[in-house]
């Protein structure tokens, strides 16, 4: 008889560990997006520079439902930053200057693969799939100081794409409820061509994360 209690107490449980890890949660990161447009070439050319800038500092906030030990699936909304180049000309006779910035933003889904290590780490890997919404801007401005001229334009294009990512990373869990994540991800981006067909930004982007999950 005791034996048969003890195999329904071990077994209730293994049942109580085992539901502990489905459910729904909430999570919110903030990270780095290492995307930043195609250097131009200015070598050789006299009075000519060009700068450029990584998209810099981004979030993300989601929520998902946790199906078993080893599966997830999450939907979340992120914005990426903006990357930034310029080129500027100066000469005697002219002076000029091009800026060209590249926002992103997203509506997220993720199925996530989950390997536990211990009671309380997990490693995990995500597939994405991404609504991307991109704001294109660019405004160039020149003079011709001798002769009093100065002239100025901007413009600005949007586009919306549908572009895959996967990511690779790691929680932590503080308590039942509270989890830290941290991680990589890879997203694919289109390649932006100037209308004369040159390559502004052929690379994806490459972010890390860190952030925290709050588990219902």
């Amino acid at each position: 008889m005791k034996k048969i209690i003890a195999a329904s107490v071990l077994s209730l449980a293994a049942l109580s560990a085992h539901a502990a890890e489905q459910g729904a949660y909430l999570f919110g990161n903030l990270g780095y997006n290492f995307a930043k447009p195609k250097k131009l070439d200015t070598q050789g050319v006299e009075g000519l520079s060009a700068s450029h800038s990584a998209a810099g500092a981004s979030w993300e906030l989601g929520g998902g439902y946790r199906f078993n030990d080893h599966f997830a699936l999450e939907a979340s909304y992120a914005d990426f930053g903006k990357a930034k180049t310029s080129v500027a000309a100066r000469t005697d006779d002219i002076n000029g200057n091009v800026g060209v910035s590249l926002e992103a933003t997203a509506l997220r889904l993720a199925a996530v693969g989950i390997l536990p290590v211990t009671s309380e780490l997990e490693l995990f890997g995500k597939v994405t799939l991404n609504q991307m919404y991109f704001n294109a801007s660019a405004n160039a401005s020149a003079s011709i100081p001798a002769l009093g001229f100065e002239t100025a334009g901007s413009g600005s294009e949007k586009q919306n794409r549908l572009r895959p990512g996967i990511g690779l990373g790691a929680a932590y869990k503080i308590n039942k409820q509270l989890s830290l994540r941290g991680e990589y991800e890879y997203v694919s981006l289109p390649n932006w061509t100037l209308p004369n067909g040159a390559s502004v930004m052929q690379n994806g982007m490459h972010i890390v994360k860190a952030g925290i999950s709050y588990r219902f």
